[in-house]
């Protein structure tokens, strides 16, 4: 199989009907090298019931658990539960719209390990931008996660593909549950020495964005100084 695509949803109906006809009909070119996997991260709002009335259209896997554990530990679950040479994940929002996934295929190497989406390279492109304060965060988010690695100007795009030999390294050390994710797996690769490609994309903000920008800010930054905490007690090694 050559690609696992991993989506995390949280309370995501709406999305979920609204885009799922799209997604499956963009990658029906590709379905028979290709599994989906949506990981249900505790919603309450009939994630599950419209993922399972869709189930019976589509060919996807659902992974799901009764409480909220975050993003991180979403994908973390969906990307250790993957088969593919392949494993990519990306937002049900769209906000990298899915074409992005044939620049991918283009821009892919045999020897690619880590290839992460960035809206701050000089060939990507903004279709709606964030607010002033949403980008302020953001940035100042990206300076204390340059700390960790200096060469990555944008960690939290949602656009990320690994093979499969890197996924399993990186993801089965990764303890980081929320937001702070991105940046855990990111230099959890770097102190395993896997390279890491990063590849322009066209990205445009969702207004109706689940990111609580100051709580989730607040949590990120305490989940940064967890990280060091992890890779000082060695659970990077």
């Amino acid at each position: 199989m050559k690609h696992s695509i991993i989506i995390h949803v949280y309370n995501e109906a709406k999305r979920i009907a609204k885009n799922i006809d799209a997604i499956f009909a963009f990658f029906s070119p590709y379905s028979k090298s290709l599994e989906v996997i949506f990981v249900n991260d505790g919603s309450c709002d009939g994630t599950e019931e419209i993922l399972k009335r869709f189930q019976k259209i589509y060919d996807f896997k659902i992974l799901g658990y009764n409480k909220n554990r975050g993003k991180g530990y979403a994908v973390r679950r969906g990307v250790l539960a993957s088969r593919g040479d392949w494993v990519v994940f990306f937002d049900i929002d769209l906000a990298v719209p899915l074409t992005e996934f044939e620049h991918l295929l283009s821009f892919q190497a045999l020897d690619d390990q880590v290839i992460i989406g960035s809206r701050r390279l000089r060939d990507s492109r903004i279709g709606r931008s964030e607010s002033f304060i949403r980008t302020f965060l953001g940035q100042g988010f990206s300076f204390l996660s340059n700390f960790f690695v200096p060469e990555v100007p944008d960690f939290t795009c949602g656009f990320k593909c690994f093979s499969q030999n890197a996924a399993q390294k990186i993801f089965s050390r990764a303890r980081v549950s929320r937001w702070a994710f991105d940046t855990e797996i990111i230099y959890i690769a770097k102190l395993q020495k896997i390279p890491i490609r990063q590849m322009s994309i066209f990205w445009t903000h969702d207004n109706d964005s689940r990111v609580r920008v100051i709580k989730d800010i607040a949590t990120s930054v305490k989940e940064l100084v967890e990280i060091k905490l992890n890779q000082l007690r060695g659970f990077y090694d």
